[in-house]
């Protein structure tokens, strides 16, 4: 809720719905809602299909689509973040400025520097006390919301355009008229970075106990309630404000606000928080993008300081990129460039659960193929046939019914012989395959469980209860069918196919020189990525989209039935008829003894009777 509730609500919505008017705006709200709604499930289902308990929104695109992949847009990603700490930053410097009467872009740059510098320093002293106080954050974000709906009823400013509720107004209000310089998709570019918080689920994966439960029920359930307060601050606004006030003054809000005061302590908490948010996700992103090597020329920047292994050298880099945008000065302006690089990023994440949908099709296909509808076994191939039938025979063999002496034991002499047989002698255990196999590995399990335990109480002693707060993180490398649950209906790959193209769509709609820069860096950082590093992860997924779209427009355009599935069938040999011939011949002093080797024990006092 911190993450979603940001400064673009509280400053840019009534400058949304003077522009837009109420029914666009509640058009752009479900839009963004969406377009951040589709993402958030097309997370949710790699995490559940392929098994992954820990990792954000960099290890989920590297684990199904491949480090190139996951690389490029992670950079992106860590990028984007730094921009939208600079765009916090900004609306936090416009609204304090505003308050105090300073009518100065350079005003407003100087206290957004300001508090980046703060808040770099806060970050690299440690922000865990931040973490502990979000609940009260929140309460104090929630106070301000209560405060501007009682407004809306007790408070008017005609001077400022506040009028109250009147239904001319609200009729007024209804359709569009844009100043100049504006449109719909410019408007809603500046809107939708009020969604670029949804993913905060989802890269915390790694802190939460059960997070193939929370993350579902967490974010749906933000994403709900954020739904319904966009839309009830488009009405209130339009039905109190005059049209004029919407589109000349950002701070129409804090004047409908029934106190001034707290609704610019939810602004302040709102822009503080999620800035401080970013500063520390998006160094940490970029630290395991350098450490696991993905992108060699930056690998220098995941040395870490101290025992946490702090990314000091990431921080000052995600610092320096929101400074320079600082100098901007204008939340107009940073906005569409925030909004892209996130729409970008969203489309990757799509693409990937349509990825690994197609791919877990494929793995059934190719299934089918090679083993027969699926339905047939190893066990009932030939080989396993005979070996089947040989362990039976085994088996039987040594079966100690009575019958016959068990294998690798010692008969009893019919006659008498030199030696005394009343002794308990040792016999050596002969093993089948299988039985050598199964004490081989339990005894290595064994050592392995007692090593590591020997490990873990040494580890103990040395880091305390670390083991518990940080678990080793599992890989999965074969993809599941999506499980049952109140939410899966709404995982669709088909639904996440059309998102992703929605948003490539919009990205050009908005600004295409910007959308065209993130999709150029984006090529060269993936051409980089596979020249100096060819060896990495090359992903879960083995579904290629260009050849997926031939396939299928090959399908549509072809006439007549598809071409026979054709097999590969191995050349029948004529039979021959083999026997094993023997060169020497068989003595009959020792006919009676069996054919294994066998062992026993003579003891000193057994030659000492012969003296």
């Amino acid at each position: 809720m911190m993450n979603i509730f940001g400064v673009v609500l509280f400053l840019r919505t009534g400058w949304m719905v003077g522009n837009a008017g109420i029914g666009l705006s509640i058009v752009i709200v479900f839009m963004t809602i969406s377009m951040a709604l589709l993402p958030i499930l097309s997370a949710i289902g790699v995490t559940e299909r392929c098994h992954m308990e820990h990792g954000g929104l960099y290890f989920l695109l590297s684990h199904a689509l491949g480090g190139r992949v996951g690389g490029s847009v992670g950079f992106l990603f860590v990028f984007g973040q730094a921009v939208v700490c600079s765009l916090y930053c900004t609306g936090f410097g416009e609204s304090f400025a505003e308050a105090v009467g300073w009518n100065n872009e350079w005003a407003v740059r100087g206290i957004a520097i300001v508090t980046l510098l703060v808040l770099l320093g806060i970050n690299l002293a440690g922000v865990k006390w931040v973490i502990k106080v979000q609940l009260l954050l929140v309460g104090c974000l929630g106070i301000s919301l209560v405060d501007f709906i009682i407004g809306t009823f007790v408070k008017t400013d005609y001077a400022a355009g506040v009028v109250g509720y009147s239904v001319e107004n609200f009729r007024n209000n209804t359709g569009p008229d844009y100043i100049p310089g504006q449109d719909f998709f410019t408007v809603f570019g500046v809107f939708f970075p009020t969604a670029t918080g949804v993913m905060a689920g989802v890269n915390m994966s790694g802190d939460l106990k059960t997070p193939n439960r929370s993350i579902p029920i967490g974010s749906l359930s933000a994403i709900g309630v954020s739904t319904v307060l966009y839309v009830l601050f488009v009405l209130l606004l339009g039905a109190v404000c005059t049209r004029a006030g919407l589109q000349d003054d950002f701070m129409i809000a804090e004047k409908v606000s029934g106190v001034g005061v707290l609704w610019l302590l939810g602004l302040y908490i709102s822009s503080l928080s999620s800035c401080l948010s970013g500063l520390y996700g998006a160094p940490r992103v970029l630290q395991c993008i350098c450490n696991e090597n993905v992108i060699p020329v930056i690998k220098v920047l995941g040395r870490g300081r101290g025992p946490n292994k702090e990314p000091f050298l990431a921080i000052l880099v995600c610092g320096f990129i929101s400074f320079s945008f600082l100098f901007v000065g204008q939340l107009n302006l940073l906005a569409p460039i925030v909004t892209i690089n996130f729409m970008l990023t969203y489309a990757m994440v799509d693409y990937a659960y349509f990825a690994v949908g197609m791919s877990y099709d494929m793995h059934l296909k190719r299934k089918e193929k090679y083993e027969g509808n699926g339905d047939k076994k190893e066990t009932e191939s030939l080989l396993s046939h005979v070996i089947d039938k040989g362990k039976k025979e085994t088996d039987e063999k040594s079966a100690t019914n009575g019958m016959g002496p068990k294998y690798g034991t010692l008969e009893e002499p019919k006659t008498g012989s030199l030696i005394d047989t009343s002794e308990p002698k040792t016999v050596e255990k002969v093993l089948t395959k299988d039985q050598m196999a199964d004490e081989l590995t339990s005894s290595a399990l064994e050592k392995d469980v007692d090593k590591k335990g020997e490990d873990a109480e040494k580890g103990k002693v040395k880091t305390g209860d670390r083991d518990d707060k940080d678990p080793p993180r599992t890989f999965h490398y074969e993809i599941y069918k999506m499980p049952s649950s109140w939410y899966s209906f709404l995982c669709n790959r088909w639904v996440s196919l059309i998102g992703a193209i929605a948003s490539f769509v919009i990205m050009f709609a908005i600004q295409w020189g910007y959308a065209l820069a993130n999709i150029a860096v984006y090529i060269l950082l993936y051409v980089y990525i596979g020249q100096a590093n060819p060896g990495v992860y090359p992903g879960l997924t083995d579904f290629s989209l260009i050849q997926w779209i031939k396939t299928t427009f090959q399908s549509l355009c072809r006439r007549g039935p598809p071409p026979p599935e054709q097999y590969v069938v191995t050349p029948m040999f004529v039979p021959t008829k083999m026997e094993t011939e023997q060169l020497n011949e068989d003595s009959e002093d020792y006919q009676g003894r069996g054919r294994y080797h066998q062992s026993t024990i003579m003891k000193g006092e057994e030659y000492d009777q012969f003296e």
